[in-house]
């Protein structure tokens, strides 16, 4: 499978999938889990071209994240996820599994639409900067259309 088809086929289902049900757990741990998937089968792809722009998939993801914000969140996520707790020496902005939780909808004045007004329950992932912490649809649909611009610069190089 190529790292396009992964991405329109597995990635893209996934987060569309999310956001059909915000509060799903397992609808935002599969998008979380596959985004970062996306990004080691991209890393691979890249070598096996010979332009990857790192030596290995960890530097890879660190290069993503330095550019995406919202990646750095999603990747930190999956890893704690995999992982249960983080505990290395890394700056990370989501240590732990629990960190992707659910909280119930509210009402956001600033906004003014019918998704206002939603009641269910939410995924949201709380960083260790209170500051970053965002729903898991907001972030993976974020996080997608980032992996598609990314996809384009890498085929016109």
């Amino acid at each position: 499978m190529t790292p396009d088809d992964f991405l329109d086929i597995v990635v893209t289902r996934n987060v569309v999938h999310l956001g059909e049900v915000r509060g799903s757990y397992r609808r935002a741990v599969n998008a979380l889990l596959t985004l970062d998937a996306f990004a080691g089968i991209l890393f691979a792809h890249l070598k096996c071209l010979n332009v990857a722009p790192t030596s290995d998939d960890l530097e890879f993801r660190d290069l993503l994240a330095r550019e995406s914000y919202n990646f750095k969140i999603v990747r930190d996520a999956a890893f704690a996820l995999k992982h249960g707790e983080l505990t290395g020496r890394r700056a990370r902005l989501v240590r732990k599994a629990n960190q992707i939780m659910a909280h119930p909808g509210t009402f956001d004045e600033a906004t003014f639409d019918r998704s206002t007004f939603d009641t269910g329950p939410v995924i949201w992932i709380e960083t260790t900067d209170p500051n970053s912490s965002l729903p898991a649809d907001v972030a993976t649909l974020s996080v997608l259309n980032y992996f598609r611009t990314r996809c384009l610069r890498f085929e016109r190089a």
